[in-house]
């Protein structure tokens, strides 16, 4: 699942970059959760209120709302950093781009091709991103995990178990709270929690039912029933069940 925002007022631009966005994730097998937004503040209000929601973000230099080099600075303030693609109609802000660490700046009205391009550097951020990894405490020694094969973390106690895509299980210490808060620092994926001692990583979700969730991998974990209904809807806003135009 890739999460892409693109912040423009301009309905071509945002029509286009959506329309190949999901052409190329159909051709590479991916899904797509994809968000426009015709205000920057909007935007940003809607990032700071539904944390890590999107990878890769087109922004229109003209759009309405805060300057869009402030609507960038803000993003790189953030935990999480999305790959930043800027949409210009001049060359104005070429070195403001080039200061803010954004991997593409297209001058508008776009091609297909100049979109797919910057489509194409903002996945290869997010693919180096993905592979991030995290050292955590065993009982003897220390165990580096790959976050994106890290499919969910069950506590047990004053250890935590760490459950990962290939069926291994480690046993890490330390407290379920200073694990959830170091994942939501440094993970580029969203753990969240269906019951008191359990996280699941988002983008590993193959199924929820009011009693339990199904991961990817077979794996079955329980959902409290007290949860279920905000569970599902912050899983449905993460694997981009909907569309938000704001």
């Amino acid at each position: 699942m890739v999460h892409v925002a693109v912040v423009s007022d301009e309905p071509d631009t945002v029509g286009m970059i959506r329309k190949v966005c999901g052409e190329f994730m159909r051709s590479q097998g991916l899904s797509l959760g994809f968000g426009s937004y015709e205000n920057s503040y909007v935007f940003l209000q809607e990032v700071e209120n539904r944390k890590k929601l999107f990878e890769i973000v087109f922004l229109d230099t003209s759009v309405r709302g805060m300057n869009a080099v402030d609507a960038a600075s803000a993003l790189r303030r953030m935990p999480e950093k999305p790959a930043l693609v800027f949409l210009s109609a001049t060359e104005g802000y070429c070195m403001d781009a080039f200061r803010l660490a954004a991997v593409h700046y297209l001058v508008t009205p776009l091609s297909e091709k100049e979109a797919l391009e910057g489509l194409r550097r903002g996945i290869a951020f997010v693919e180096r991103d993905w592979h991030r990894q995290m050292m955590f405490k065993m009982a003897e020694g220390e165990a580096v995990v790959d976050l994106s094969t890290l499919e969910a973390v069950v506590s047990d106690d004053h250890h935590q178990v760490l459950c990962l895509t290939d069926g291994r299980q480690l046993e890490v210490r330390g407290r379920m709270r200073q694990l959830e808060e170091r994942l939501a620092d440094a993970s580029p994926f969203l753990f969240i929690s269906p019951c008191r001692g359990i996280l699941v990583n988002g983008n590993e979700i193959s199924e929820i039912r009011p009693d339990r969730v199904v991961l990817k991998s077979g794996r079955i974990l329980p959902v409290a029933q007290r949860k279920y209904e905000a569970f599902r809807l912050r899983v449905g806003r993460f694997v981009g069940e909907e569309d938000w135009e704001a």
